[in-house]
């Protein structure tokens, strides 16, 4: 019987029995082996539902091994709830991922630690994909060749010998092969010169390599057993000489970098017969065996020979404004005017409206002048300059003389703040080579019109005129296939260019020798300011550039003031409010904004290549075609 779970994981019940019969699952849990299904007691089936209840109140509060035995033990109870199969995988999940988490917070102290919690999660799931990520990187080797021709392989003694003597060629040969457990054969243009030999302890390849110097000869294996000696000469090794083919794949690798193995392979190491295949990142070379076996050591550092690292990058970006109106508007102007004149203006201003308002007995005929005035003003609310009289705050005088002294506006007291705090963060997670460039983008690309074109068909179209061909208009013609319109007027063709806008990250790390990381950095944030010039939207951009070195895994915290404007307006009563203790009836209105900029790098080598300057060290013997 199998159960449903999530189609991510594929796991059957087959799966979770092998689970919990594993030795962390019977070391963890103690659970006996599943029995074969039968019909479960109303006991049985409560101990399970109370087992399942208690993992799911342990996984609510994150105690994911105590929630797993539970959830083992319902299912070794009744194995026929689907539910219990997935509450065990997913509380296996969330302590998968919660070590994962904790390894991930202890690595800028302890790297050890944290490697012991990756290998706790990849004992519980090794192929978890959140675990494979965290596997050390492999080296990368290229395959090895694919001999089509040749390659013999001597089977010689490891023994060591010394030589001191004094022979012809032919006689020290025979005598080297025979020491080593090999028969010479040696060419017939060989010259009887004599030489003297002078070795200690040697090993077989010591002694050939001594023994082809001191005699310009060149050694090339018939099969396992057998060696011909021939005079190394152009024309011995077109003879003789055994070619080998080999096939080298490299993958990731670009055209213009399997360039760079080709050049290796034909100017340094002097193999004519070389191809590439960059569909599908292949490398054939051909040549003589000890050429394609340095090719082969050469290719093989360069593939390893390079370090990757991970960059956290954390950017805070935070805007801060404040707008504070504070104080007293006291009155700017004052006005005095004749009460008896402004009442009368007013009357005789609206001198329907108070028929109209006798007539229907609102008020008395009666009423007097001033009487009338006050109720256009403050009842009706009507009169030209009933502002002179509602702001009105002295009168003086008396009878006809009566005067009034009026403000020019009431005296406001103002208490008002308005404050924004705005904070936005970039959490990102860079990869690359040493020495690559790497680029981070996040936001919009706005298209801005940078010029204007007439439409060439048009102009054409308009320059034939009445041009016919055949009867048929060649400007009909234009108009028809090449879109003109029909007017003839010249039509507008738009230039645009796209700009970036937002988060722009430009990263190249170095990985030194010492083990530390040196990165050029460079930010840019870019956005509309809101104002164009020429109908152009002008942006504003604030960009970062620096130079940096720092040791895997430390911390290095920037941080920078973009932004910050103060401005403060002051509304009072010329030099009055300028004294000491005239002050509190002065309005101040300030506004004051400021912007950070917080950058948290942390850098982490997840592949190191070569700490020495130099490759590999590769003795080639002189070839005669070399000179």
């Amino acid at each position: 019987m199998t159960a449903s779970l999530p189609h991510r994981r594929g796991v059957s019940l087959g799966c979770i029995a092998a689970l919990l019969l594993s030795p962390l699952a019977q070391a963890q849990t103690a659970a006996p082996t599943p029995k074969p299904l039968t019909p479960l007691s109303a006991k049985q089936r409560a101990r399970a539902e109370d087992a399942y209840l208690s993992g799911a109140k342990h996984l609510s509060k994150a105690e994911f091994l105590p929630a797993e035995k539970d959830f083992a033990r319902a299912i070794v109870v009744d194995p026929s709830r689907p539910e219990y199969v997935q509450a065990l995988v997913l509380s296996r999940e969330h302590r998968v991922t919660n070590l994962l988490q904790q390894a991930a917070a202890t690595r800028p102290r302890d790297a050890a630690a944290a490697d012991a919690l990756v290998g706790q999660a990849r004992a519980l799931d090794r192929d978890n994909p959140r675990v494979t990520q965290h596997d050390g990187p492999t080296a990368i080797k290229p395959v090895r060749k694919m001999e089509v021709v040749g390659g013999v392989v001597l089977l010689h003694t490891n023994t060591r010998h010394s030589y001191h003597e004094r022979s012809d060629i032919r006689t020290l040969a025979s005598h080297i092969a025979a020491d080593y457990g090999l028969k010479a054969v040696l060419d017939t243009e060989v010259p009887t010169k004599s030489y003297r030999i002078d070795v200690d302890d040697a090993s077989y390849d010591e002694v050939m390599s001594v023994f082809s110097v001191l005699t310009n000869m060149m050694s090339v294996p018939l099969d396992e057993h057998t060696l011909l000696f021939a005079m190394d000469t152009v024309a011995n090794r077109q003879r003789y000489e055994r070619l080998v083919e080999a096939v080298y794949y490299l993958p990731a690798f670009t055209a213009d970098q399997l360039k760079d193995f080709v050049s290796i392979a034909q100017n340094v190491l002097t193999l004519k017969q070389v191809s590439v295949k960059p569909g599908d990142g292949s490398l054939v070379v051909r040549g003589p065996a000890d050429l394609v076996d340095a090719a082969d050591k050469i290719f093989a550092d360069l593939m390893t020979g390079g370090s990757d690292v991970v960059i956290d990058m954390k950017l805070y970006a935070i805007e801060k404004s404040r707008t504070q109106n504070l104080g007293v508007v006291l009155p700017s102007s004052l006005n005095a005017f004749s009460l008896a004149s402004q009442a009368q203006s007013i009357v005789s201003a609206n001198q329907s409206l108070i028929t109209q308002l006798i007539a229907s007995g609102v008020i008395p005929s009666t009423t007097s002048v001033y009487e009338l005035a006050a109720y256009l003003v403050f009842v009706a609310g009507v009169g030209g300059t009933s502002s002179l009289l509602s702001n009105s705050f002295l009168i003086f005088g008396g009878g006809a003389t009566t005067g009034v002294l009026s403000a020019g506006n009431i005296p406001t007291i103002n208490l008002a703040l308005n404050q924004s705090d705005a904070r936005s963060l970039e959490d990102v997670q860079l990869r690359g080579s040493d020495r690559q460039t790497i680029i981070f983008k996040a936001g919009t690309r706005y298209p801005i019109q940078t010029s204007l074109f007439s439409d060439i068909a048009s102009n054409a179209s308009s320059a034939l005129g009445n041009t016919t061909v055949n009867g048929v208009s060649l400007s009909s013609l234009l108009s028809q296939y090449l879109g003109t319109n029909s007017s003839g007027s010249n039509g507008i063709i738009p230039q645009f260019q796209y700009e970036d806008l937002g988060l722009v990250i430009t990263a190249v790390p170095r990985i030194l020798r010492t083990g530390d990381v040196s990165m050029h950095l460079e930010i840019k944030v870019s956005a509309l300011s809101g104002a164009a010039l020429n109908g152009i939207p002008i942006l504003s951009s604030r960009q970062f550039s620096s130079d940096l070195t720092m040791a895997d895994g430390d911390t290095a915290l920037m941080v920078s003031d973009t932004t910050q404007n103060e401005t403060t307006a002051v509304t009072g009563v010329p030099g009055l409010s300028e004294l000491p203790g005239f002050q509190g009836g002065t309005n101040r209105n300030g506004t004051r904004s400021t912007g950070d900029l917080v950058l948290m790098l942390t850098p982490h080598i997840v592949r190191l290549g070569h700490r020495s300057p130099t490759g590999p060290y590769i003795a080639l013997p002189p070839r005669p075609d070399d000179e």
